[in-house]
């Protein structure tokens, strides 16, 4: 055993750089499962200004003078920005009114599958039905009471969040425009020789932006779709169900499925086993294939070159660790170890 491990140390960490690459990525691990709440405004304006790099590499390329191209983005940036927080009002309305339903909505699915119990009793038992809506119904007021303890948790965290709010777009600015300058500032601990760190950064940058880029764009294009299309067949909480619609894409695989429940709990509420809610249904599934099949591949083609088992083995790991984030984190972290496992260098040991 001593003799394996002796071999593979040798092996994988016989330059500098491989120590500095092993620490850089140890380091930033650390400081964001420690820290990552504190911080958590600089991780995001710096994955919004990466985003937005690549809007301004693309105005750049296409003969836009680079001043003009940095505005331009940023303009872009602020006007998606207000919108979003014009149509809060709306969206927290939309959220005080469901949490007001959820026990009726509950009690009259409850309802509706206790008659099915009755006209099918050879496939649905009344004692079991009533246990799992007993269940269910013990985690509503405890979901209610965290969800308004959130809204009305207090000045400190309404201060928090105002500074937030006119932070994030202020690192977002200087990001962009100063980004040789804070690149420069990380590269001045990177020991002098790193081109093992440039390879794994290449191939990260590729993957990653290709996997942010995709999600980001399927998340707007299935949400606002669903939003409409729900909206359109006059389906309550049409904008809430668009967002966790959209909001899904971002758990693969496991997150169409955990959308799923409420969407059709929310149509069963409101029509019954109406041809209604027929329609919803199937218009809800149509906007899941076409996402599965034609948008999914379109948007991320090849991008994330990951096999779909080590993608599921990603989400069960890191969200047994971390729970939602690391459902969220799972295929960006899994990225960064495949980049790291391709491009690592192996030193042949003679035995």
């Amino acid at each position: 055993m001593f003799d394996y491990l002796k071999n593979f140390f040798r092996s994988y960490f016989h330059e500098e750089e491989q120590f500095a690459a092993l620490f850089l990525i140890v380091f930033m691990g650390v400081l964001i499962y420690f820290i990552g709440s504190i911080i958590l405004p600089i991780l995001i304006a710096i994955l919004i200004a990466y985003l937005l790099n690549g809007f301004m590499n693309f105005l750049e390329n296409s003969g836009t003078n680079k001043s003009l191209s940095f505005y331009l983005t940023f303009l872009v940036f602020i006007f998606i920005y207000v919108l979003i927080f014009l149509s809060l009002p709306f969206i927290t309305g939309q959220i005080g009114s469901l949490l007001n339903e959820l026990p009726t909505i509950v009690s009259d699915i409850e309802g509706l599958f206790n008659d099915l119990a009755i006209t099918y009793p050879n496939y649905f038992s009344k004692d079991q039905i009533e246990e799992i809506f007993t269940n269910s119904a013990s985690y509503l007021p405890s979901i209610a009471e965290q969800v308004l303890q959130q809204l009305n948790s207090g000045f400190s965290t309404v201060m928090s969040a105002l500074i937030n709010i006119i932070l994030i777009p202020i690192l977002i600015f200087f990001f962009l425009k100063d980004k040789k300058i804070m690149l420069g500032y990380i590269t001045f601990f990177l020991p002098s020789k790193r081109v093992l760190l440039s390879k794994i950064w290449k191939d990260l940058n590729i993957q990653l932006f290709g996997y942010v880029r995709g999600k980001a764009l399927e998340m707007i294009i299935i949400g606002s779709i669903t939003s409409i299309s729900f909206w359109f067949l006059g389906v309550n909480y049409s904008l809430i169900l668009g967002i966790l619609v959209g909001l899904s894409v971002l758990i693969p695989l496991f997150g169409a499925i955990l959308v799923t429940v409420p969407v059709i709990s929310i149509g069963l509420f409101q029509w019954g086993l109406d041809l209604q809610f027929l329609f919803f249904v199937i218009s809800y599934f149509i906007i899941q294939i076409l996402d599965g099949m034609v948008l999914f591949p379109i948007l991320m083609g090849n991008e994330v070159n990951l096999h779909p088992v080590l993608i599921i083995l990603a989400i069960l790991v890191f969200g047994g660790i971390w729970g939602f984030w690391g459902l969220l984190l799972a295929v960006p972290i899994a990225t960064l170890i495949r980049a790291v496992y391709k491009v690592w260098p192996k030193k042949e040991i003679s035995i």
